[in-house]
C-alpha cells in the first residue's frame, strides 16, 4: 500500500523517455492478493545491482504483472494528496506539477484497462550502459539522453552487447526511493504522449537494465534501459 511517510525529502522532479522501434481486470474476490514476489523480483540473486536497483525492477515487474492491482494498492491514496498543481503528501516537501491531478486521473484510467506485460529480467550489459550515463551525470549536473562524446541510449547499449527488436530508455530525476520513481514514470505529469507509462507497460519488451546514483542537482537519478531482446558481449 501507498505509505506517504516513506518518501522523503521530495524535490521537483524530472522524467525523459526515448523510444527506439528498430526493426484484465481481476474478478472481486474475498481472497486477499497477494504478489507472487518469487516470480516478480527478477534481478534479487544478482550480484551486480544495489537493492535500490533491484527494487526498481520488482517495482515494474508488479505494474507489468498486474496494472489494476497495483494502481489499486500502490497508488489510490496518492490521488488524495493532490492541491491544485501540487502534490501535498505528508511529511515531504510539497512537489509542483505540470497538470495537477489531472495526469494521475488519466493514469489511473489507464491502468484500469491495461493488460498484463511479459517479466522483465535483469540484463547485466544493458545495466552497465545505463551505469555510464550515471556516472556522466551524477558529478556534472546535466539532464537528458545525451552522455559524454554525445553518446545515445544505443551508443551506450552496443558497448556491451547487442540488442534485437526495440529498445528503450526511460530516466527520472529526483529524491525518492525506487517505489515512487516508477510511479512517476506512470503518471507522467507534462508529457503529452504519456511516453514513459507507454514504455512501461509494452508488451514488446523482456529485459531491464537499471542503474540508480547520486545526482548533483536532483540528489538521486534513476536510468532503465528496455529491449526485445539483448545479448551481453
Amino acid at each position: 500500500m501507498f505509505n506517504a511517510h516513506k518518501y522523503l525529502s521530495m524535490k521537483k522532479f524530472i522524467t525523459i523517455a526515448v523510444l527506439f522501434l528498430v526493426s484484465m481486470p481481476l474478478a472481486w474476490s474475498q481472497t486477499k492478493f497477494e504478489w507472487p514476489i518469487k516470480e516478480l523480483d527478477t534481478a534479487r540473486e544478482v550480484k551486480y545491482l544495489t537493492d535500490d536497483e533491484k527494487d526498481l525492477i520488482l517495482e515494474l515487474n508488479k505494474v507489468r504483472f498486474n496494472p489494476q492491482k497495483y494502481a489499486e494498492e500502490r497508488m489510490k491514496e496518492l490521488g488524495n494528496y493532490y492541491d491544485g498543481k501540487f502534490l501535498k503528501i505528508p511529511g515531504t516537501t510539497d512537489l509542483e506539477t505540470s497538470e495537477g491531478k489531472t495526469a494521475y486521473d488519466d493514469c489511473m484510467k489507464y491502468l484500469e484497462t491495461a493488460k498484463p506485460a511479459p517479466i522483465l529480467r535483469p540484463s547485466k550489459g544493458m545495466s552497465k550502459a545505463c551505469q555510464l550515463l550515471v556516472y556522466d551525470q551524477g558529478s556534472t549536473g546535466e539532464t537528458g539522453h545525451k552522455g559524454s562524446g554525445n553518446t545515445t541510449p544505443l551508443d551506450r547499449s552496443k558497448k556491451f552487447g547487442t540488442f534485437m527488436g526495440n529498445y528503450a530508455e526511460n530516466i527520472h530525476y529526483g529524491d525518492c526511493d525506487a517505489a515512487f520513481s516508477v510511479i512517476e514514470l506512470l503518471i507522467d505529469d507534462g508529457v503529452k504522449s504519456r511516453g514513459h507509462r507507454l514504455t512501461i507497460m509494452n508488451p514488446s519488451f523482456n529485459y531491464v537494465g537499471v542503474s540508480v546514483g547520486k545526482h548533483k542537482i536532483f540528489t538521486k537519478m534513476f536510468v532503465t534501459t528496455y529491449a526485445s531482446n539483448f545479448t551481453d558481449k
